[in-house]
């Protein structure tokens, strides 16, 4: 059998969506992915390998005629659209696709699938990972299974141990930013939390440049410790991979990065907002050594004892 599932979306959502192609009945089918232009990295550091399809959401004329050009000349017996917008399940059907099967919702889901299931995710009564294996079982007629762990293997960059006076495994890597979809712990939480991990070990504290608000009453504080390494904006996704994997721990708030240090096994710590739609029971971090923290009402419940209780230093 022939299968292409689609997942057209961010890093933490793609992460909780390839652990679906690992299920005991897709041992003999051939898997492609057809995922967002530039997280390429994730599916060629997966273990194992998963073959891609990067589409770029910019332009949307010229990814849906690659798109129907690569579905015909593929000739898949099903696709799956866990998430896309609507020319990705048109192309499906303008492709000629056998089985088009997909989440039962917005308009184009009826018109353009002909296997929908419906599925109530913002209730968040399970995990991401567990609503997409389901719309697999569903759509495929599979038996039921645990849901597996997506599990990534990039190769370690020692020259950055020197690059950046780090040593493999005597770090704690700390990344206060966030995509802004969710609430965040507060920066005096962050601060709590790197005084008392300075006085144990070293902190690496990552960042991207569009982090920068989350970043305004930490950086003034601990860029020029002397156990704190302060590599926000400086790390290339296959470098931030590389120091997550030979971290001690990472903390982080719901966004790409807990995700990724999840699925490379290390202690991933989340913080979550005590909103429904935000869950940890939905978007929790899911690897061998994750672990989420939820407050009752406000963020600022989550004490930072609790949080290096957790690392288990």
């Amino acid at each position: 059998m022939k299968l292409v599932f689609i997942r057209i979306d961010k890093i933490g959502d793609l992460i909780a969506t390839l652990p679906v192609d690992q299920h005991s009945a897709l041992k003999n089918a051939a898997v492609q992915w057809v995922i967002a232009k530039g997280l390429g990295f994730l599916a060629e550091q997966a273990s194992p390998p998963r073959r891609i399809l990067e589409l770029d959401l910019k332009d949307q004329k010229k990814s849906r005629q690659e798109l129907v050009a690569y579905l015909k000349k593929e000739k898949p017996d099903a696709v799956v659209t866990f998430y896309a917008p609507w020319w990705v399940n048109f192309a499906c059907w303008q492709a000629g696709v056998p089985l088009r099967i997909g989440r039962r919702s917005q308009w184009h889901s009826f018109l353009f699938l002909n296997r929908g299931l419906r599925q109530s995710r913002s209730l968040a009564e399970k995990h991401e990972a567990d609503y997409n294996l389901d719309l697999i079982r569903f759509g495929l007629n599979l038996p039921s299974e645990p849901t597996p762990f997506l599990s990534l293997n990039p190769p370690i960059h020692r020259r950055l141990f020197e690059k950046f006076e780090i040593k493999n495994q005597e770090y704690v890597v700390v990344h206060p930013g966030m995509f802004g979809s969710a609430l965040n712990w507060p920066q005096a939480r962050y601060n709590e939390l790197i005084e008392k991990l300075v006085e144990k070990t070293v902190v690496v504290v990552t960042g991207t440049k569009n982090d920068a608000p989350y970043h305004t009453e930490i950086l003034p504080r601990w860029q020029h410790h002397k156990n704190v390494r302060y590599l926000q904006d400086k790390l290339s996704f296959e470098e931030l991979l590389s120091i997550l994997k030979t971290s001690r721990g990472v903390v982080a708030p719901s966004t790409g990065v807990l995700h990724l240090a999840a699925a490379l096994g290390v202690p991933a710590i989340g913080l979550y907002s005590p909103v429904q739609e935000h869950s940890a029971v939905r978007w929790g971090p899911r690897g061998p050594s994750a672990k989420a923290f939820t407050p009752l009402k406000e963020m600022n419940e989550i004490s930072a004892d609790q949080v290096y209780q957790a690392l288990g230093l």
